[in-house]
């Protein structure tokens, strides 16, 4: 099966798609940088760097499923008021999915978002017009931790098909995070001691609930994540550390990246920071978890 990945970013669906036997033929972000990330990863695709709702879809090669993952984070719980304007701008990058599908008709279609996507007022029109144009559509909330990643994220996954066929999706037991952790990492560690007062505050309380090691977050009043469970959900931002007795590091990117289940071969461009890195990885879909899903797809179609 031939595919396409509109808001492609740091190119996870891509990734679990290509391991799931499917050909991602063309792949589209509006950011440069994620482009050159994705074109690094999957040079056999066709690339675009643009804003995808003005594409010309008549110009896409032949294909079967589109993959796509407008963006989020006017749906997101972490929307701030002042950005009103801003995310309402970026929520109409899900109508882009219903113009391409007008357009080229694929068979099937996935797409990731936020679970909080649902409560876009204008979801329910969302919805309708796919179904206008003959799709049956699925609704699923997929803990990415319980499918074979180490982190434990929760995103809305919309199966849209002419066939009508439901898909399943069997959990399996919760993947950790420890045996993600390079030890032996060349990152400079700090002494607790010399952090903030809240930073202190936080590894007290994570050293009460998990020990010597464990994970931190810079949110107030943090508890702390065992090295035996996974991460709690990645973001774009640079949040996550590990402590380790009195020391504690920032996680690697490498580390990041392996928290969204991306395997160690996979790069980025050489002069992206790790700012956008992180940022890249936070928006990205896990590849497991999309391969899992693509596999099912692909068989219902």
């Amino acid at each position: 099966m031939k595919a396409i990945d509109l808001f492609a970013g740091w190119g996870g669906f891509t990734l679990g798609a290509e391991q799931a036997g499917v050909d991602v033929q063309w792949a589209a972000n509006h950011w440069p940088l994620a482009v050159e990330a994705h074109a690094l990863n999957h040079p056999s695709a066709q690339h675009a760097c643009q804003d995808l709702r003005q594409a010309d879809w008549s110009a896409l090669p032949e294909y079967e499923l589109l993959l796509a993952s407008p963006a989020c984070q006017g749906h997101s719980q972490a929307s701030q008021p002042k950005r009103r304007r801003y995310h309402d701008a970026l929520r109409a990058t899900a109508w882009a999915v219903v113009d391409c599908a007008d357009i080229t008709g694929p068979k099937s279609i996935i797409v990731e978002n936020v679970v909080d996507f649902r409560r876009w007022r204008l979801y329910p029109t969302w919805r309708s017009a796919l179904e206008t144009l003959g799709y049956t559509l699925q609704e699923m909330v997929i803990r990415a931790s319980e499918h074979g990643v180490p982190q434990r994220r929760d995103r809305l996954f919309i199966v849209a098909s002419r066939s009508g066929k439901k898909i399943e999706m069997q959990p399996s037991p919760e993947v950790a995070f420890g045996p993600c952790i390079d030890w032996d990492s060349t990152a400079p560690w700090k002494r607790v001691s010399e952090s903030t007062p809240r930073v202190r505050e936080r590894v007290a309380k994570g050293r009460g609930n998990h020990g010597k090691r464990f994970l931190t977050q810079h949110v107030t009043g943090h508890p702390g994540v065992g090295l035996g469970e996974p991460i709690r959900t990645v973001t774009t931002k640079d949040q996550w550390a590990i402590v380790d007795g009195a020391y504690y590091r920032p996680l690697t990117v490498r580390e990041n990246a392996r928290a969204m289940g991306f395997p160690d071969t996979y790069a980025w461009p050489e002069g992206a920071t790790r700012k956008d890195a992180i940022k890249g990885l936070g928006n990205a879909v896990c590849p497991p978890v999309a391969r899992k899903l693509v596999q099912r797809v692909v068989e219902a179609a």
